[in-house]
């Protein structure tokens, strides 16, 4: 790495780290060795083929490579990115080579430190333009194994909506789910402050006079009181319908297949796509419960096999033959006060 300065490098590892993931939380360490980024995963592997957590990871590892590649554009150099490059080291996730003097600049470098998932209820318009539109489809396009759908259809809408309700209700009824939703939230950081890792809750977009209420939900006994209640459908109408319904912009990113390379370039695509939305000074929400809880291998991390068949049912009369990877509303909003924040880069790396 000779042939690169080291505050090059470090600015391009920094903006890696800046690519979102399911709970904040990269699970990866960056290796320099020549001209060659090696990343490993902290686990002795991904998790297993077919599960949402495994398409959760590849989505995330997707959009740590597309920083990579145009934090990298900035100085002219190029990447070539191979995935899960030696089957005897299963840890080894990708490999990026860095080439000098063989790329145009990326204008979106600019955008990687401005996007944050933004989870205010309310998305004000005005829609996107014809060419807003356009730049996004191109985005997502980058890859011939995504396919972007925009839901602002009324009858297109409702159908996704209620399958989201569906998914996003479970994650409060669910004990398995539950957990899995409230381990991410970081309570002891309080609600006026961020944190390196997990999410604050502050981030969450959850009004003041709900605060108490939410944060004693991470209870499962007093989850599951509330659920004696209604308190499930509650938090899934106000989680996903609510804010779909006012927002301008639904949208979809879907797959051919769940192999291993598609997923990991919807993730790339998917990152495109946000950093374009946050040009155009707009902002996004991820919502992807409702497509990754429909995948067979679903069942075995958790998902009741009931809720699992309606879903892909559901998407399959909606999309014929594609796989849906990632809901998302697109709108414009007050940015939030506390955003998630991360590790220094030198906690990434690995001298060894």
């Amino acid at each position: 790495m000779d042939r690169f300065k080291q505050d090059t490098l470090h600015f391009i590892l920094e903006n890696a780290i800046m690519a979102p993931s399911a709970d904040n939380q990269h699970r990866i360490r960056f290796k320099l060795d020549e001209d060659i980024i090696n990343i490993r995963y902290t686990e002795a592997e991904l998790p297993p083929q077919g599960g949402y957590r495994r398409v959760l990871a590849l989505l995330s590892l997707g959009a740590v490579s597309e920083n990579i590649t145009i934090a990298a554009s900035r100085f002219g150099i190029g990447t070539k990115t191979v995935l899960l490059p030696d089957p005897t080291q299963p840890n080894l996730i990708m490999q990026i080579r860095l080439q000098a003097d063989q790329t145009e600049i990326d204008p979106l470098w600019r955008q990687i430190p401005l996007r944050h998932t933004n989870r205010r209820v309310y998305f004000r318009g005005p829609k996107m333009t014809d060419a807003e539109r356009n730049e996004l489809d191109a985005a997502a396009h980058t890859s011939a194994a995504c396919q972007l759908v925009w839901l602002d259809k009324p009858a297109q809408r409702r159908q996704a909506l209620r399958l989201m309700r569906q998914a996003e209700t479970a994650r409060f009824y669910n004990r398995i789910l539950h957990t899995e939703l409230f381990s991410a939230i970081r309570f002891d950081a309080g609600w006026r402050s961020a944190c390196s890792e997990g999410l604050p809750p502050g981030a969450l977009g959850v009004e003041p006079p709900l605060r108490a209420f939410f944060a004693m939900l991470r209870h499962w006994p007093v989850m599951r009181l509330a659920n004696l209640f209604g308190a499930h459908y509650m938090m899934g109408w106000r989680a996903c319908d609510l804010p779909c319904r006012l927002a301008p912009h639904l949208g979809l990113l879907a797959v051919k297949n769940l192999d291993n390379l598609a997923v990991f370039e919807a993730g790339r695509a998917f990152q495109r796509l946000w950093l374009g939305v946050t040009s155009q000074n707009m902002v996004l929400q991820p919502m992807p419960a409702s497509a990754i809880f429909a995948m067979v291998g679903a069942q075995a991390e958790g998902i009741p096999a009931d809720l699992q068949h309606n879903l892909a049912e559901g998407w399959k009369a909606s999309l014929g033959g594609a796989i849906p990877l990632m809901l998302f509303r697109i709108g414009r909003a007050q940015p939030l006060a506390i955003v998630a924040g991360r590790r220094s880069v030198e906690d990434y790396l690995d001298e060894g």
